[in-house]
């Protein structure tokens, strides 16, 4: 019966949501890839938004329910209550709805075909390829990495060909995708269309100079990382894209906030400093939060990992290798979930003293471990996967201000309290 439930209501959003696509004759922008899709999708609202009427999906609204639910202005599911689905489905079916310029959507896929089935609802006028890296390989999902790609291409294969393909030079399974629109390259070599130089990562921003055509421009953004500039200069791409000048587009990232649980700066106990990651991760994003941490002055600094989960046959050599970089870049390893073990035995065989491993099985206790550990000036990097893991947990142990929780930290929402 369950089922039969959201089949009907899906169904029924999924009609109401093309109608209203159709009827405002909003331009989509939709972004896909392995990695940094919601961040990337903000990056571009943060550029648009003071130029066009814009709206952007909330976070995870990727699938075919949760694209419908955005496009429809809809900031929450019903989850598993009729009542609160009754009450969605009245307000999407009778309530006067704000038209918008540009929509722009986030499109995910767990299983081939998913990317297909979203073009179907909303086909984008400009369509942003991330990244492509090995996740979602359990039974059932995809084979290898080269049919992820193919996925991932679907978005810019079936643009209109007035439309705009904006994919990343530097990852070669991206830089090919076929398309039907005219084809926007982004990268960190002069190939590439939209292109940046002159990068400096610090512990509080990102700075480098971009460049499309003649135009360069100054950029200083609030984010941690190098790999940040994949979830920029995309956005810079679909700016200038749109018509805007790169001055325009360095003006409204200089106020841009990533959402939580992504490299997000916070205070910890004792006065040690938190790098919240806890969001997601995968081998890729992994290797680029270690690197950072790797590049920061600190005379201690801790590794919080948990779990990747969707690795397939993949996970465990993938635990391994993430237990060596994590000898590589902190002093301390803390290692939490299924593959906690697996990750202390990487950890070993790059050389990191047994006594500066700990494995858990629950963030939380994890956290409560931790939390009797730090010192001073303490730089903690804690990242892991969304389910069995969800390392926020344990950030809202050793967070200074656990009472801020609801707004810095990721799924804290009441629904995402009982899972």
């Amino acid at each position: 019966m369950k089922r039969f439930l959201r089949v009907l209501i899906t169904t029924l959003l999924v009609f109401r949501a093309r109608r209203f696509l159709r009827a405002n004759r909003t331009q989509v922008i939709a972004v896909t890839g392995s990695v940094g899709k919601t961040s990337t999708k903000q990056a571009i609202y943060t550029i648009l938004k003071d130029h066009f009427s814009t709206y952007a999906s909330p976070e995870g609204f990727n699938t075919t329910l949760g694209m419908s639910l955005a496009i429809l202005q809809e900031e929450a599911s019903g989850f598993s209550s009729p009542w609160r689905w009754l009450k969605i489905l009245r307000r999407t079916f009778f309530d006067k709805k704000q038209p918008y310029q540009k929509l722009v959507l986030e499109m995910g896929a767990d299983h081939p075909g998913d990317i297909r089935k979203l073009v179907a609802i909303a086909r984008p006028f400009i369509g942003v390829v991330t990244a492509v890296a090995p996740v979602h390989l359990e039974a059932g999902q995809f084979k290898d990495i080269h049919a992820i790609a193919k996925e991932k291409g679907e978005l810019v294969a079936h643009l209109p060909k007035e439309g705009v393909a904006i994919v990343n030079d530097d990852d070669p399974l991206v830089r090919g995708m076929p398309t039907t629109g005219r084809r926007m390259t982004y990268g960190t070599q002069p190939s590439a269309e939209v292109w940046a130089s002159e990068v400096a990562a610090t512990s509080r921003q990102l700075r480098f100079t971009a460049h499309h055509k003649n135009q360069s421009a100054a950029f200083d953004v609030p984010v941690l990382g190098v790999f940040q500039l994949y979830v920029l200069l995309p956005a810079i791409a679909v700016g200038v894209s749109l018509g805007l000048t790169l001055e325009q587009c360095a003006k409204a990232l200089f106020q841009f906030r990533l959402p939580p649980g992504r490299m997000t700066p916070i205070d910890g106990i004792n006065k040690s400093h938190l790098i919240d990651s806890s969001y997601n991760a995968s081998p890729v994003s992994m290797t680029a939060a270690l690197e950072f941490l790797a590049s920061l002055k600190a005379e201690r600094k801790i590794a919080a990992l948990g779990t990747m989960n969707e690795l397939g046959e993949t996970s465990r050599e993938a635990h391994i290798a993430l237990g060596k970089q994590a000898a590589h870049a902190a002093t301390m390893l803390i290692a939490v979930g299924p593959e906690a073990a697996t990750i202390k035995k990487g950890a070993l065989e790059a050389g990191l003293p047994e006594n500066q491993i700990y494995t858990f099985f629950d963030s939380e206790e994890a956290g409560h471990f931790l939390k009797k550990e730090l010192q001073p000036k303490d730089v903690v990097l804690v990242k892991g996967s969304q389910n069995r893991v969800r390392m926020e947990r344990l950030i809202k142990v050793i967070m200074a201000h656990p009472e801020q929780a609801h707004t810095l930290l990721c799924r804290q929402d009441k629904e995402w309290e009982k899972i």
